[in-house]
């Protein structure tokens, strides 16, 4: 099947990224050159919206768009990562369930997460809102964590389990299409969603450290108060905005300084030039048919079950193995997080080495790194190879974000929130997988094979994602036209 947009090494230099020239667009003045160009972006945020007062104008710049889906991103993974040592331990001990039990809990968050991402997404999508089902999503948070601490059967543990996943599909599916929203396409995107997914390393790094000490030394209900607590900071922080849809929606012309979003005004030149954009939304069918879209979010799927298959039975080896409690086996887990710190320079370097083939390089990585894990004899030194696994989920996950926006970008646009669905989609279908997989292998070939079979596995996909179908092409010309030359 041929794709409708451009082929990679072209499609990542999008044409909301094309340099603007003063003299075959005259009627642009030099300050919104600068603005398409992606220069003075501190100071347009100032004077668009110079009828507001500092905390007005905040609320409409893209620094607010940045805290918030770094505070929506960051409050996801802590509460996650903070149930991560602990629910292992409350199946395993409290309730005398085995590793199969254990597998199917953790595999739960995936079922939410695959039913309630389309529903966010179409609905945000079509209604033209970010901000209402994030602001729903991070409601059931709270919610299911006060379920998490009193909760005494298994499947009332299931219950709340499912209720976090479906907060996550909120959270990330719309946190990625508000930045996709504000920024547009190119080199930018990357960087800015490198550094909100850093909130979400840091989430991750606190989280587990936060559940384990808690667990150890406040008791069971003590870190899912917490969880609660802080799902309900990150609700004030999302009602806080003025999302990007609606100053696009606004209708007002950026010449009388009124507030008016930078991509309205990208996307009113684009549409006096020949660009061969449709004018209505691809859908979520459209990106499952599209060959370079589906082998990438199967990647996703797979890269997603190791990481999740090794999160169940990790705990347990450890607790057999060195006699680990909970606070030291949160400590562990921080060495996955802290490589993805460089996520920012993973996303910038990737869109200059081109962000399918560094997404396959992390999968090429991964595959080596998950076996490592099972080598160590000391309990600390496990941190060496969790620490290789975590450069390489990055570098195998962080690009795959850009290239999803710059493909629907090329498609026409509009459709953030479902291509970043079909992403959380992928991904929950390894988060459900993984765990369920390394649940039942884990009895029959005990931690280490369990470990090689998933390295393996990550192996055999990486060619899937270096081999990219190339559709049409368009080539600039002097005029600063885009001409078809298919």
């Amino acid at each position: 099947m041929e794709s409708p947009y451009q082929d990679e090494n072209v499609a990542l230099l999008s044409d909301t990224d094309t340099v603007f020239n003063t003299t075959s667009n005259s009627s642009i003045s030099p300050t919104e050159i600068n603005i398409l160009n992606g220069h003075e972006e501190a100071n347009f945020d100032i004077t668009e919206h110079s009828n507001y007062g500092w905390f007005g104008r905040f609320r409409r710049s893209a620094t607010a768009v940045m805290i918030v889906a770094a505070m929506a991103l960051f409050t996801d993974m802590i509460v996650y990562g903070i149930v991560l040592p602990i629910l292992p331990l409350i199946v395993h001990e409290r309730l005398g369930r085995d590793s199969k039990s254990i597998g199917f809990l953790f595999g739960c968050y995936a079922i939410g997460l695959l039913t309630a991402t389309p529903i966010f997404a179409v609905f945000s999508d079509k209604y033209h809102t970010r901000k209402v089902p994030m602001l729903f999503g991070m409601a059931c948070l709270a919610i299911c964590s006060l379920l998490f601490g009193i909760a005494d059967k298994y499947w009332q543990l299931v219950f709340a389990r499912i209720a976090q996943g479906a907060a996550g599909g909120a959270s990330w599916t719309l946190s990625l299409a508000m930045l996709a929203d504000r920024f547009g396409s190119g080199p930018k995107l990357g960087v800015v969603m490198g550094t909100v997914l850093s909130a979400n390393t840091l989430g991750a790094i606190i989280g587990p450290l936060v559940g384990g000490v808690l667990f150890q030394y406040w008791g069971y209900g003590a870190p899912f108060v917490f969880c609660a607590s802080l799902a309900f900071c990150g609700f004030l922080t999302i009602l806080m905005i003025v999302e990007p849809l609606d100053l696009k929606s606004s209708g007002l012309d950026i010449t009388t300084n009124q507030p008016v979003d930078e991509n309205s005004i990208i996307d009113e030149d684009l549409n006096n030039m020949n660009q061969e954009f449709s004018t209505k939304s691809p859908s979520i069918l459209n990106f499952i048919l599209d060959w370079n879209i589906i082998t990438i979010c199967f990647s996703i799927i797979v890269v997603g079950s190791v990481l999740a298959g090794i999160e169940p039975i990790l705990p347990i080896y450890l607790r057999g193995k060195f006699d680990a409690d909970a606070s030291q086996i949160g400590l562990i887990f921080i060495a996955i997080a802290i490589p993805t710190f460089l996520s920012p320079a993973v996303g910038y370097v990737s869109f200059y080495l081109g962000q399918r083939k560094t997404c396959g390089i992390g999968i090429i990585l991964l595959g080596v790194a998950t076996p490592l894990i099972s080598l160590p004899n000391n309990l600390w030194m496990v941190w060496l190879p969790l620490l290789f696994f975590g450069a390489a989920y990055s570098i195998a996950t962080t690009p795959s974000l850009p290239l999803l926006g710059h493909y629907v970008t090329q498609k026409g646009g509009g459709a953030y929130g479902q291509v970043y669905a079909l992403w959380n989609m992928a991904y929950s279908i390894g988060m459900f997988v993984g765990p369920v997989i390394s649940g039942l292998l884990v009895e029959s070939f005990e931690f280490q094979n369990t470990l090689t079979i998933f390295g393996i596995t990550a192996l055999a996909t990486a060619p899937l994602v270096f081999g990219k179908r190339s559709g049409r092409r368009f080539e600039q010309v002097p005029t600063d036209e885009f001409v078809d030359v298919a």
